[in-house]
């Protein structure tokens, strides 16, 4: 074994150690702070644990059923469990009393293990409960039992539906239309920018390749947006791979917040995207949308989506049977945009 193999595997075995032992760590500290609350603090009322870890999407979506909750259990405390990247929407919402930020699945397992919580809402199942470094899963007992994975998940319909079959629920909130809680200071960050009054909002990039919309369409779809309609465009997104030139096209990729995000596609006259979380956002802020889709792996044809993007009343969602979104034709998206824009 040469040096520098050597090197890497032990410094592989270091962070790999190093992960494991602050997760149980952590774990059994945060166990005992939940215990101490219980006794202590919470005066009789129950504690119940809320995990919804990732994606942003997907806690947008998630966010009727937390008011659910809250109507099915007014006098308890509600903890939800995130990723910390993803902690500010949550942050913010007025139905969850405490946030805990996830270090992995390891962490949370050891925190629940034990019945600290007197109820638990698993709004996920395998795929999401699993930790890389360990290597641990968390397993959902009550999706398992329905086959509920990512091969079948569309197949119990929306995002809210599949959660709320995956915790074990028994109702659907009465109002299914997602919300965000926005605070002054994301709409001082968005003034900061001085966009222009009018303007269509875009994102071209989602964190899975099938899901996406080749470039030089989302280039040729910007061109005919600017040269036929009075609005500006503003790229969202972590980044891009576009390459506009224009005075009335904004890139703000990489730039803003998950809820700055939200301000801005809430000013914006539409939003067209793609399947991923800044649809949901458009959804949860009110913004008639133009969503881009096809089919995904197992599923010809699926609908991620509850409230007014589910039922398409403030929104159009534009695919083709069968055809994964790469293959969506150009002529067919400015079709469907024309008939509204026009």
């Amino acid at each position: 074994m040469t040096y520098s193999r050597f090197a890497e595997l032990w410094t592989h075995r270091f962070r790999k150690y190093t992960h494991i032992f602050r997760a149980h760590l952590s774990g059994h500290i945060a166990r005992w702070w939940f215990w101490a609350q219980r006794r202590f603090l919470m005066n009789g009322r129950k504690l119940i644990a809320v995990v919804r870890t990732e994606h942003f999407g997907d806690i947008v979506a998630a966010e009727p059923l937390l008011r659910h909750l809250r109507e099915l259990y007014p006098d308890a405390c509600l903890v939800w469990f995130v990723k910390p990247a993803f902690r500010e929407l949550v942050d913010v919402n007025p139905y969850v009393d405490r946030v805990f930020a996830e270090y992995c699945v390891t962490q949370r397992k050891i925190i629940l293990e034990e019945g600290v919580f007197d109820e638990v809402f698993e709004l996920q199942f395998r795929n999401n409960n699993y930790c890389p470094t360990c290597p641990a899963f968390y397993d959902n007992p009550i999706a398992e039992a329905k086959n509920i994975n990512v091969s079948t998940y569309f197949r119990f319909g929306n995002l809210l539906e599949v959660f709320a079959q995956s915790a074990g629920l028994s109702t659907l909130p009465a109002d299914r239309q997602p919300a965000v809680y926005l605070q002054q200071r994301h709409r001082d960050r968005v003034d900061a920018l001085q966009l222009p009054d009018q303007y269509i909002v875009i994102h071209t990039q989602t964190n899975y390749a099938p899901k996406d919309w080749p470039a030089q369409n989302w280039e040729e779809l910007v061109a005919y947006l600017l040269d036929r309609y009075p609005f500006d465009v503003v790229e969202i997104g972590l980044r891009s791979s576009l390459g506009i030139r224009s005075s009335r096209y904004h890139n703000l990729c990489g730039r803003l917040s998950i809820l700055e995000t939200a301000e801005v596609i809430r000013r914006g006259q539409y939003f067209i995207g793609l399947d991923s979380g800044p649809a949901h956002l458009a959804n949860a802020a009110g913004v008639f949308g133009f969503i881009l889709m096809g089919s995904l792996d197992a599923f010809p044809e699926y609908n991620p989506f509850s409230g007014s993007y589910g039922d398409q009343q403030n929104c159009r969602l534009i695919r083709e049977y069968g055809k994964p979104c790469s293959s969506l034709p150009l002529p067919v998206v400015l079709q469907r945009l024309e008939e509204m824009l026009s």
